[in-house]
């Protein structure tokens, strides 16, 4: 194919991809965005309590943030050196915490997207996480069959809930 044959098709997909709608069945109207900005699975996505962002992490190795309404990227965090396997908000949407097969966490400001710490708890994967309802503590689940919960203000670790490993 030519390269202006190339350069046409890359247009039309483009500009397709960009239309993408699709209508409810009660007739109400749902503009579909497609989600072009990681290169491999997603294996997670957590909304922002508002509701207007959405961070996705992948096994890409980044978190992407997504503004809902217009569907566009809005930034990308890479810091973790393997697959993102978890994303969530804290209730007030101020921070962003992320587990990884690195088996690190790390804390993101919700607005910035600035690394603001890393845990690494240990060797495995950190296959969860979720803040708890005041957005204090952080629970993480991993693959060494522990649950931690960690001190989100200084990343210190409170407590380790083991033995969930079954035999």
């Amino acid at each position: 194919m030519a390269l202006s044959g190339i350069r046409i098709l890359i247009s039309f997909v483009l500009a397709w991809a960009s239309l993408g709608a699709a209508h409810a069945q009660d007739g109400a109207s749902l503009t579909i965005f497609p989600q072009l900005g990681h290169s491999s699975i997603v294996s997670s996505v957590a909304f922002a309590p508002d509701g207007k962002v959405l961070a996705s992490g992948g096994f890409d190795d980044v978190i992407k943030l997504w503004d809902v309404g217009s569907g566009r990227e809005l930034r990308t965090l890479s810091a973790h050196q393997a697959r993102v396997l978890s994303v969530a908000f804290s209730p007030d949407g101020k921070v962003l915490a992320s587990g990884g097969a690195d088996g690190a966490i790390r804390l993101w400001d919700g607005a910035t997207g600035t690394e603001l710490r890393a845990m690494k708890p240990d060797r495995f994967f950190v296959n969860s996480v979720v803040f708890s309802p005041d957005g204090k503590v952080l629970a993480s689940g991993s693959g060494a069959g522990k649950i931690e919960l960690w001190d989100v203000a200084s990343g210190r670790e409170l407590r380790t809930l083991s033995g969930h490993l079954g035999r």
